[in-house]
């Protein structure tokens, strides 16, 4: 005969849900609205600062490094001394950031402030998220999620169009300056949100805290420099044999904690632990799109930044619509027939990419982009309305922040492991294709970038320039869709992860924690510590 848990009292709706989700939703839209932005003028800071493709890589992971690297802190503290607190506190690093990189006159100084607007969000991103799970009960919470989902996928949409029209019209230091209005209304916003945290008072696992940075922060390094260093270099082993004796040393320590910083039972749960890899590879494939076709669009095809940015509109409306249309559907088809559909139709739109060329017209990639982000809005709301159902409310920040880093994980992989083969191929593209045709000199700098080679190009002779733009952008182009193609296989493995991990149907009930003295009267043989059980909330 099975014991059921004591029930337990549901609280009233919050009656300012629908303002807090607003106001989290803004956040979040910052957040997202940053990584396409900076994304967006790529060229413009190649070109105004002189950076090689590897700094134009820093600039974009540096704050995915720092981001991923401390979300299970962020996370973490939220839960454990107010999510409302420690997100106001991350928009003052996120403002802070933001100014730096409107002042920067350097490579160096723009990829500091990206790395400073990477702890900023690293405090808001999980915040928002659990405060959501925080003030919706399990009914409302899946529509309160899409909404969430489609105002970030906003962010991602819309990007590259405004970044392409401050970039036009002024330079790459418009992307920051942008936040601070949004950042003022977001702060006016906290001011209607209540304060929430684990009811516990128990303090941070700090062991837990350093091993989880150390491992994550490592293990993105080593992927982002990897493929710069060489994999086989003494900083990179170094690098990959810290994450991974740092990751030991976290779930020994998590294992023993009376009050762990993340609970390692979560992964027991084949939905929490499908959902969290299936959510890393379709930001894996979704975002490091966006780093190419950037520098496709406007130095290869010469598009100004602004009509750049308009080509991605269609990716930002079927992601919005893709999350709506998950939303329905999620309870009728459950997470693992529904992701699994995203999947295939997420491949089939990166395979259609892997066919464009120089002269590719608007209206197949307009078309294409518009398949990729209705299976990226489809696949993305059901696997995080998975992972937040399969953690109790006091835990909200903990899993938004395992959340976060499968995101966050996910584009720093793509980036880094996509951005260092497309990278190595383009210069030998470049070589095979340019050596004996121009001078040696000018195949060295043009094997630097594609970047820097448009902008060398106005000093040579116009034959000879002619020639090396010519060859290099069939290099970037040939060494892009390569990268498609491994997309493509990353996604089937996001595919097999969801048949396999994924439920059939949809969790009806919020897993609740049940700690000591409730386990005590449900089971008076005694059960120890805490443990988590599926009940409705």
């Amino acid at each position: 005969m099975s014991v059921q848990p004591p029930p337990l009292t549901r609280p009233a709706p919050d009656r300012r849900r629908w303002l807090v989700l607003a106001v989290m939703s803004i956040g979040t839209l910052i957040v997202f609205l940053d990584g396409t932005l900076v994304n967006t003028a790529l060229p413009n800071i190649s070109t105004k600062l002189g950076a090689t493709t590897s700094q134009l890589q820093w600039v974009v992971d540096s704050y995915i490094l720092v981001l991923a690297g401390l979300l299970l802190l962020g996370g973490t503290i939220g839960d454990r001394f107010g999510r409302r607190r420690w997100m106001s506190v991350g928009l003052l690093f996120f403002l802070g950031g933001s100014v730096l990189g409107g002042l920067s006159d350097s490579i160096g100084a723009l990829i500091t402030a990206r790395a400073v607007q990477g702890l900023g969000a690293a405090l808001v991103l999980p915040a928002t998220l659990s405060i959501v799970t925080n003030v919706f009960h399990r009914q409302e919470r899946a529509k309160a999620i899409a909404i969430w989902t489609a105002v970030g996928g906003l962010g991602v949409g819309i990007g590259p169009a405004v970044g392409g029209y401050l970039v036009e019209h002024w330079d790459y230091s418009a992307a920051f300056w942008i936040h601070v209005p949004i950042l003022a209304v977001t702060g006016l916003g906290m001011l209607f949100v209540g304060e929430s945290r684990d009811p516990r008072p128990v303090g941070l696992d700090i062991p837990g805290a350093i091993t989880a940075t150390l491992a994550v922060g490592s293990l993105v390094y080593g992927i982002i420099q990897g493929g710069e260093l060489g994999w086989t270099s003494a900083r990179i082993l170094t690098a990959l044999g810290i994450s991974a004796a740092s990751f030991v040393a976290f779930a020994v320590i998590e294992q023993r904690a009376a009050h762990p910083m993340l609970p390692l039972r979560f992964f027991r749960q084949a939905d929490f632990t499908g959902s969290v890899v299936a959510l890393g590879i379709v930001f894996f494939a979704g975002i490091v799109l966006f780093f190419f076709l950037s520098q496709y669009w406007q130095l290869v095809q010469g598009r100004t930044p602004f009509h750049a940015g308009l080509m991605a509109l269609p990716n930002a409306a079927m992601i919005i619509t893709g999350s709506v249309v998950a939303q329905s559907l999620l309870p009728k088809v459950g997470p693992r027939r529904l992701v699994s559909t995203a999947m295939v139709v997420m491949a089939a739109g990166v395979v259609l990419f892997t066919t464009v060329d120089v002269g590719t017209s608007t209206l197949q990639m307009l078309g294409t982009l518009a398949v990729v982000g209705f299976g990226f809005g489809l696949a993305a709301q059901p696997l995080t309305d998975t992972v937040m159902a399969a953690v109790p409310v006091e835990d909200a920040g903990v899993g938004s922040a395992v959340n976060d880093v499968s995101r966050e994980l996910g584009s720093a992989l793509g980036v880094a492991i996509i951005g260092s083969i497309v990278s190595h191929l383009y210069r030998s593209n470049v070589h095979e294709t340019l050596a004996g045709n121009v001078p040696a000199r000018v195949v060295d700098v043009a094997g630097e970038g594609i970047g820097v080679i448009h902008v060398a190009a106005h000093s040579l002779p116009p034959d000879v320039a002619t020639t090396v733009i010519n060859g290099a952008n069939r290099s970037f182009v040939d060494a892009m869709t390569t990268g498609f193609w491994i997309s493509v296989g990353f996604i089937g493995l996001g595919l097999a992860t969801s048949l396999l991990l994924l439920p059939r149907r949809a969790r009806v009930a919020q897993v609740v924690r049940i700690d000591d003295d409730a386990l005590s009267a449900a089971f008076p043989t005694g059960a120890g510590a805490a443990h988590d059980a599926p009940v409705a909330q």
